[in-house]
């Protein structure tokens, strides 16, 4: 489908500008963003075409504002004084990446707005990143995996599935929504899909990725058939070229999601006996399963000595020698 009409409509022109320049850096889903400094300019745009979101300034804001044709209409409010009532609030002074994660998320839960309808496209490649002994250094493994390949120009999505991260302490940042979040929406408004994600995902050195689980048992309450079809959905339609799924076993769609992954990274330590023998368990039950597929695409690979003093520095971690460690993994040269 073709782009979808997002207007602001602001008498602070600078406001505008760099509320313009902010969504177009971010992209959101099937948007063309438009920006508009009277009430009367949008209502002359609306009757060609109906925007998706209308965003109004409370100081411009006047009675013809109900003669815009939008699906959804935001009051930014400044000081609350103008006594509007009847739309939706949002507080035109807070972080834009703030506002904007409050508004898609209000228009993706509002059923009076139509979803994106997308599907058919080329399917996305799915890459997963897994250690069978829990090797503590796979997180950072899979987001310089991510980075990587976003430093070459891909579009990526990184989803964690391990229990535990420690995202919120190393990134400096708070998570009110995380991935089940997202999961147990989709599964129940597949259509609203795009909006959902570009709602919740938070990007680190150019790697789009949803805020891990707070809590694990949300992920092992979610089921084998439920990942299957959320993955799916991502897969074929979504614009990210590669999806890199940091997994584990607490997510029951542990072996769906790997027999649809173009590539199994595996990490482990051939120097450690016990880490010989927990990849021979982990090969062995893929055999026993007739994972056939798993075990073709299985790529096995070892971390720098020294990786634990890189942990600080997921912000770019691809710049360390973790990140030179998963280029040569990956093949790519430079």
């Amino acid at each position: 489908m073709g782009s979808r009409p997002f207007a602001i409509c602001d008498s602070d022109v600078d406001y505008i500008k760099m509320l313009q320049a902010y969504l177009q850096k971010r992209n959101p889903v099937d948007f063309e963003i438009l920006t508009f400094d009277t009430v009367e300019k949008a209502k002359r745009a609306s009757e060609e075409n109906t925007f998706a979101i209308l965003l109004v300034g409370e100081k411009i804001y006047d009675t013809d504002v109900t003669k815009i044709n939008a699906d959804k209409v935001y009051i930014l409010q400044e000081d609350g004084l103008s006594g509007i009532t009847g739309y939706s609030v949002v507080a035109k002074y807070q972080s834009m990446e703030r506002l904007i994660m409050e508004i898609l998320d209000a228009f993706a839960h509002d059923n009076h707005c139509g979803g994106t309808g997308r599907c058919g496209k080329n399917r996305t490649s799915l890459i997963s990143c897994y250690s069978p002994e829990r090797h503590s250094g796979q997180s950072i493994a899979a987001l310089a995996l991510a980075q990587t390949l976003a430093d070459r120009g891909d579009k990526v999505l990184y989803l964690n599935l391990m229990p535990f991260t420690g995202f919120e302490e190393i990134l400096g940042t708070r998570y009110e929504s995380d991935v089940t979040d997202f999961m147990y929406f989709v599964l129940n408004h597949s259509d609203k899909l795009l909006y959902k994600l570009d709602s919740l995902k938070r990007c680190v050195h150019g790697v789009d990725y949803l805020p891990p689980a707070l809590d694990f048992a949300d992920l092992q309450h979610i089921s084998a058939k439920d990942w299957g079809r959320a993955m799916d959905m991502l897969l074929y339609s979504s614009d990210y070229t590669h999806i890199v799924v940091d997994l584990s076993e607490t997510c029951q769609g542990f072996y769906h999601i790997m027999e649809q992954s173009d590539s199994v990274y595996v990490l482990t330590d051939r120097a450690s006996a016990h880490s010989r023998a927990m990849l021979s368990h982990y090969k062995k039950l893929l055999e026993t399963k007739e994972q056939t597929a798993v075990l073709a695409h299985l790529i096995e690979f070892a971390l720098p000595l020294q990786w634990r003093e890189y942990v600080s520095s997921l912000e770019n971690i691809a710049a360390t020698p973790i990140g030179a460690c998963m280029k040569g993994v990956l093949g790519i040269d430079g």
